[in-house]
C-alpha cells in the first residue's frame, strides 16, 4: 500500500497503554484482542514476530497466539506487505513481573483517518486504558518512535528516541500518570489528569475534568492552549510533526 511506503505523505497513528488481561488470562484472550486491533486497520497484515523470535506468516502467527496466555507475551510486531510495522504490543518494562501487566499498543492508519482512530481508541478504552492518543506524522518522522529521522551517509536513516525523559510527565510506569504531551485526540486516566494539572501546563476551562474520556481539542481550545503555554509548545502536538 503506497501510503505505508517511502513515498507516503503522512500517516496516522494510535498509541495506547492498557492492562487488558487479568492475572490468569486464558489462552485465546490475547489473540482475540490482537484480531480486534488488526480488524480496525486498513492495511493487510502479512507477517509478525512474537517475543523477538523469528518472523512468521499471519496464519502461523495466529495459531501461536491462540495457544499463548497473555502473561507469556513480552512483545509482538505485525508488518504489512510494504514491511511497515502496522501494529505492536509491548509489555511495559516497569510492570514486568506484575500479575496484570500494562501493554503499550501501537497501530498505524492511513492519513486523515479521524473516524478510524477514534473508533480504535474507544475500543481500547474498554480494556483498562491508562493513557492514549492519536496523531498525524509527516514523512520526516518515524511512526514507531515519533522522532525525526536524520539522514546519514548513503541516505541511511537514523532514528533518535529520547525515551520518557522528555515527556511532559516523565513517569517510567505509565500507570503512575505519565503524559507525553497533548495531541489531536487524547485519553487521560484520573491520575494522568491530576499529574497533568501539576505539570505547569495550563488547560482551558473546557478541558475534561474527569478521566477516561476521549478529548479532541477544538480549534479554539488548541489556540488557547498555545496562548496560555508559550513555554510548553514542544509538548503541544497538533500538527504533523
Amino acid at each position: 500500500m503506497k501510503f505505508f511506503g517511502r513515498k507516503r505523505a503522512s500517516v496516522t497513528l494510535v498509541r495506547a497503554w492498557c492492562s487488558p488481561f487479568g492475572e490468569d488470562g486464558p489462552a485465546g484472550e490475547l489473540l482475540a484482542l490482537v484480531d480486534q486491533v488488526l480488524g480496525s486497520l486498513s492495511a493487510q497484515p502479512l507477517q509478525g514476530v512474537i517475543n523477538h523470535g523469528y518472523s512468521q506468516e499471519m496464519s502461523s502467527l495466529r495459531r501461536a497466539l491462540a495457544k499463548m496466555k497473555p502473561a507469556q507475551l513480552d512483545a509482538l510486531t505485525v508488518r504489512d506487505e510494504a514491511d511497515e510495522v502496522i501494529c505492536s504490543f509491548g509489555a511495559e518494562g516497569a510492570s514486568v513481573g506484575d500479575r496484570a501487566r500494562a501493554f503499550e499498543i501501537f497501530a498505524l492508519l492511513p492519513p486523515a483517518a479521524d473516524a478510524a482512530q477514534e473508533k480504535l481508541l474507544r475500543l481500547l478504552m474498554r480494556h483498562q486504558m491508562h493513557y492514549g492518543y492519536a496523531r498525524a506524522l509527516g514523512p520526516d518522522f518515524s511512526p514507531e518512535s515519533e522522532t525525526a529521522i536524520r539522514r546519514g551517509f548513503f541516505n541511511n536513516t537514523i532514528e533518535v528516541d529520547g525515551g520518557r525523559a522528555d515527556w511532559l510527565v516523565p513517569e517510567m510506569d505509565v500507570r503512575a500518570g505519565a503524559v507525553r504531551g497533548l495531541y489531536p485526540v487524547n485519553v487521560f486516566s484520573a491520575i494522568g489528569l491530576a499529574r497533568l494539572a501539576g505539570s505547569g501546563l495550563r488547560l482551558p476551562s473546557s478541558a475534561p475534568a474527569l478521566g477516561d474520556q476521549l478529548w479532541r481539542p477544538t480549534v479554539i481550545e488548541r489556540a488557547e492552549l498555545l496562548r496560555l503555554n508559550p513555554g510548553y509548545r514542544g509538548f503541544l502536538h497538533f500538527g504533523d510533526d
